[in-house]
């Protein structure tokens, strides 16, 4: 008992990112080998479908193992996957603040002529206020515009019913098995 106390969130956290990064090498390495890639192939001589291969492989052998933490820890499939330890910004945040990048060229009441240290103080909460709208609607639309996808906010019994049938059971939430039969 008291070896499972000293045990951090983090260290739980670092053991499942361990596990992802060798699933995703391992799907990886299988993509090469066998009735794949050539292993002997030079790098530099694969085609883009190749390399399209080896990074789809790896990607879905990270979400793999990340989908298999959500079910242990029992949280929405799609934390451990957006989640990223270390990173900052993390990846799921990044992609959708470089989005806004060509809307910046555009803000107006700035002189991108003179250097930022030349910038007035009216200038600089201008453009940083440009800065946070632009990535507040950036998010915004990468949340809602997610529908069915990953990012999906789901809710108990439709988190049980995909847990459920996931593990090979029937597609009903714990709520739903406790119904009258209808006959």
């Amino acid at each position: 008992m008291a070896a499972a106390a000293k045990i951090k969130p983090r260290d739980i956290e670092a053991a499942w990112d361990v596990q992802a990064t060798q699933a995703a090498i391992d799907a990886a390495k299988a993509v090469v080998s066998g009735d794949g890639i050539n292993g002997r192939a030079m790098v530099s001589s694969l085609s883009q479908i190749e390399w399209g291969w080896i990074v789809a492989a790896a990607i879905f052998g990270w979400i793999n193992t990340k989908a298999k933490q959500a079910v242990a820890e029992g949280s929405s499939y799609d934390i451990p996957i957006r989640t990223m330890t270390g990173r900052d910004p993390a990846p799921w945040e990044a992609g959708a603040v470089e989005t806004i990048l060509p809307a910046l060229g555009g803000v107006t009441g700035v002189d991108f002529d003179k250097p930022l240290s030349a910038w007035s103080k009216a200038e600089i909460v201008s453009f940083s206020w440009q800065i946070h709208r632009l990535t507040d609607a950036a998010l915004a639309a990468r949340d809602e515009g997610a529908g069915d996808k990953i990012v999906q906010r789901l809710s108990q019994p439709e988190t049980e019913r995909e847990i459920s049938a996931a593990h090979g059971g029937p597609l009903l939430s714990r709520g739903e098995m406790d119904e009258d039969v209808p006959f």
